[in-house]
């Protein structure tokens, strides 16, 4: 008999930038015969909890699933208590970044009954399978957590290791359409958008990134047929000429992403245009395949320095000095390639010293756009626990927006600074530097999801006016 399945996509991230699609893949790899799915997107269409327990008590569900990152796992519990209240004698399964990389601190809420880590493309099937057993062979379920006698027992992150034997994602499931019509679309131009993958994993060891939790630190890649393939059916389906490549890094394999490129060329698609929102790792290309990837489609490349300082670097365990930077920089601008940069600021031992190297980098890199971000401890993290070690904060830490000023964290050394000032005056002259990158900003940016990060900033900005400016 099949399992009905409630998947929730809570609210608390914009859906300008980002949709369901880890559920896509669930539902496309999951056996038809096994579930009865239904998405309750409380980020597109936003309901009460009242409202949500209604519609969940009327599907009458065997599995409840959530999915969260620490920025919105208060909204997931809201939801999930919610749920749970309408349906009692349902399963809740947790996943997603969150529950992947802290599944202890997940499995501390009682709503929750079991969390699976990793990638659950597959093993949400093995499960749906083991809970219809007589006598459950919890083994046969990657990447699960659960409680059993007063302790966790937990298995290793689950990992699909043939990423071709995957099924494409159901992007009509997640409503692309509805997304795209509301705006979806993460710093690309107007045209119809949508996210895709050339590979998974990622082999750094950035202190402050919880993305290996999820993905492992194994670079695993489809194949290039396999995403061309990809690319086809959803021009076909949906229009889509924007393809944003979600790899936590597309460069890791030069070689790979070269080939990519090539085969991209031969589709011939009318304005084809391609994305790496998450960013590359500089220093893993070059002149020629920053050249390739401009012939391909690309219009900007974004990339992460993430601090100016030498010390920052290292505390960050970021691998990079800068010294590197310069260099690369002018290589990727060579190409004819615009330059967005994420930088992170507030880190823990940053002193005003070195937050001042990370602002003099930022004039003086030729960046286009400057994406700031408040650094936020990740559960799960390396940077989390050495704060927990350090008693700045406790295990239950959760942490908010990473940008606007809003944050739940405050570094000691930088306590007394105006960030939300300090993020405004940066973004102000960012946008004023170059009327052509201020007309091109505008083209890339959601109106509403602007409105309201505006609105969060100004207040924010009042909250910290007698805090200095650096």
């Amino acid at each position: 008999m099949k399992k009905r399945v409630a998947l929730i996509w809570p609210r608390g991230l914009e859906p300008a930038y980002a949709l369901p699609l880890p559920y896509a893949s669930i539902v496309s790899n999951t056996p038809a015969e096994l579930c009865e799915f239904r998405l309750f997107d409380l980020a597109l269409d936003q309901r009460s909890p009242e409202e949500l327990g209604r519609q969940v008590s009327e599907f009458r569900p065997d599995l409840i699933c959530i999915t969260s990152c620490g920025m919105n796992f208060r909204q997931a519990l809201e939801a999930v208590r919610a749920a749970k209240a309408a349906a009692p004698e349902a399963v809740v399964v947790a996943g997603g970044p969150h529950a992947s990389a802290w599944p202890k601190g997940v499995l501390k809420h009682p709503e929750i009954d079991l969390v699976i880590k990793g990638e659950a493309d597959f093993a949400f099937g093995a499960l749906v399978r083991e809970l219809g057993a007589s006598a459950p062979a919890w083994e046969k379920v990657p990447g699960l957590v659960r409680r059993e006698g007063g302790r966790l027992m937990e298995a290793a992150a689950a990992v699909v290791d043939d990423l071709d034997s995957l099924a494409l994602p159901d992007y009509r499931f997640i409503r692309l359409d509805e997304y795209l019509r509301r705006g979806y679309g993460l710093f690309c131009d107007g045209r119809p958008n949508a996210p895709i993958q050339t590979s998974r994993g990622c082999p750094g060891t950035c202190a402050f990134c919880g993305v290996s939790a999820v993905s492992g630190r194994l670079v695993r890649h489809f194949s290039t047929a396999y995403t061309m393939r990809w690319i086809e059916a959803l021009h076909k389906e949906f229009g889509i000429q924007w393809f944003n490549i979600i790899d936590d890094n597309f460069t890791d394999d030069p070689a790979h992403a070269r080939a990519f490129c090539e085969a991209a060329l031969r589709l011939k698609i009318p304005g084809l245009r391609f994305g790496t929102p998450n960013g590359i790792r500089m220093q893993r290309g070059d002149a020629e395949l920053w050249r390739l990837m401009k012939r391909t489609g690309w219009e900007h490349l974004v990339v992460a320095p993430e601090s100016g300082s030498a010390k920052v670097l290292d505390l960050m365990d970021k691998k990079l000095k800068p010294g590197e930077i310069g260099p690369i920089l002018a290589d990727i601008r060579s190409a004819g390639l615009r330059l967005r940069a994420f930088f992170i600021i507030g880190y823990p031992g940053e002193t005003s010293a070195e937050l001042k190297e990370t602002l003099a980098l930022m004039k003086r890199g030729g960046f286009d756009y400057i994406e700031l971000l408040f650094f936020q401890p990740i559960p799960g993290t390396a940077a989390f626990e050495k704060l927990v070690a350090a008693g700045e904060i406790n295990e239950d830490f959760l942490p908010s927006s990473f940008s606007f000023g809003e944050r739940a964290y405050i570094s000691k050394d930088l306590a007394d600074v105006n960030f939300p000032l300090l993020f405004f005056k940066v973004k102000l002259a960012d946008a004023l530097k170059n009327p052509g990158n201020l007309w091109r900003l505008l083209r890339r940016t959601n109106p509403r999801a602007t409105a309201r990060k505006l609105a969060g900033l100004f207040f924010n900005m009042l909250g910290h006016r007698r805090k200095r400016e650096l």
